[in-house]
């Protein structure tokens, strides 16, 4: 038993010192994914948690993060009572931006601005694509009733929400599947395990996992040889040209069910386009990307949505002139994500938007179309709106 128990010391004790070692450092520590179900149909995280973020293995980026009291990250609370002005912004970790610090992300800064005129709300979790937002739009519809949206738009949304394409695990989001002679949305449900539970109690499992992305690094290894920053150019051309008509084919599904699912007419909608980063900052890699997955599902997704009356906002010409101006960058050395300049810069282009002008601005707000077709005034837009801040 005395040589039981000293191997037991012998074997755990290093991984003690390690975790011992590894609670000094700044490891990521965010909250948990609460489940999914259809009791609970939308992701989101635990509620009211202030937490530290941080991003690669020697902690290149690190921020203060809050959840509010809906279990998104912003600085902010929301009321579903309030009938001040709303505009909600939807997207994936480009809307949670986990790379700034609470408060500085581009619905945040928005938020801000219109104090006094209303609110903006935002609703972002990583990995979601198209088919998610809509499961979104749809519950902000039901629970704030927004008189407004802005979606953000990203590269990897289009093949991503088809669940044929999904990164696995394929677990607590919607997702596009074939269904008779077309698509149709499907919920895939979450539920913590218990084991997932009890090791992200550890920071060095947090570390391995969240920090030095062994998860993403073990994907590399049993991925293709091809290396190229373009994730898409290692595939081959038939292969690639399949993905691009399903993409295109889950991009027509998610416009036709952005009405029905936000409640909301085409004139109330934005979207915004990200640019073509990091291609966009040298004129030969940028000629050299116009003929990309990326490039091609940008444009495609642009002109079917202006072809139905959204209002788009391509950040790349806002980018490329400002980076000419002063040589800036939008994301980090390590990090393809908006830095604090790339969102203050979106939050910029938004605030110019006409869906934006006439919900803070311009008095009254148009109206939203109900499932049924009606119509219905929304509130004036000169109402102070209610805040929770922390």
């Amino acid at each position: 038993m005395k040589k039981a128990l000293s191997y037991c010391v012998l074997i755990a004790l290093p991984f003690l010192i390690m975790e011992g070692f590894f609670r000094l450092l700044p490891v990521s520590n965010p909250p948990y994914l609460l489940p999914v179900s259809a009791e609970h149909p939308v992701a989101r995280f635990q509620p009211n948690i202030e937490y530290l973020n941080s991003w690669g293995w020697n902690f290149s980026i690190r921020t203060r993060m809050r959840t509010n009291n809906f279990g998104y990250n912003n600085f902010w609370d929301y009321h579903s009572e309030d009938t001040t002005p709303l505009l909600m912004v939807i997207g994936d970790s480009f809307v949670e931006a986990l790379t700034v610090d609470s408060g500085k992300s581009a619905a945040e800064i928005l938020n801000s601005t219109v104090s006094g005129r209303g609110r903006v709300y935002s609703i972002g979790v990583s990995g979601a694509a198209l088919s998610q937002y809509l499961a979104f739009a749809e519950f902000s519809r039901n629970t704030f009733r927004p008189n407004a949206m802005a979606f953000f738009v990203v590269e990897n949304d289009y093949d991503e929400s088809l669940l044929k394409y999904a990164v696995l695990p394929a677990g607590r989001f919607h997702y596009f599947e074939e269904s008779g002679d077309g698509l149709a949305l499907r919920r895939v449900d979450y539920e913590r395990s218990t084991i997932k539970t009890f090791l992200r109690k550890s920071a060095f499992v947090r570390y391995v996992m969240l920090n030095a992305q062994l998860q993403r690094m073990l994907y590399h290894l049993g991925g293709p040889s091809c290396r190229s920053e373009d994730p898409y150019a290692c595939e081959e051309p038939a292969a690639l040209e399949r993905r691009i008509a399903d993409s295109k084919r889950a991009v027509d599904y998610f416009l036709d069910q952005v009405p029905a699912k936000s409640g909301l007419g085409g004139d109330s909608i934005v979207f915004v386009v990200d640019a073509l980063r990091p291609a966009m900052y040298s004129a030969e890699t940028l000629l050299k990307a116009q003929n990309s997955y990326v490039s091609r599902m940008r444009q495609y997704f642009m002109k079917q949505a202006r072809s139905r009356g959204y209002e788009i906002l391509d950040m790349q010409p806002a980018f490329m002139g400002k980076h000419r101006l002063d040589n800036s960058r939008f994301e980090f050395p390590t990090n393809g994500h908006w830095n604090e300049l790339g969102n203050r810069v979106v939050a910029d282009e938004i605030r110019k938007s006409a869906v934006f002008t006439r919900i803070f601005y311009e008095g009254p707000t148009l109206t939203t179309t109900a499932d049924a077709g009606e119509q219905q005034l929304a509130s004036p837009t000169r109402r102070t709106a209610g805040r929770d801040r922390r």
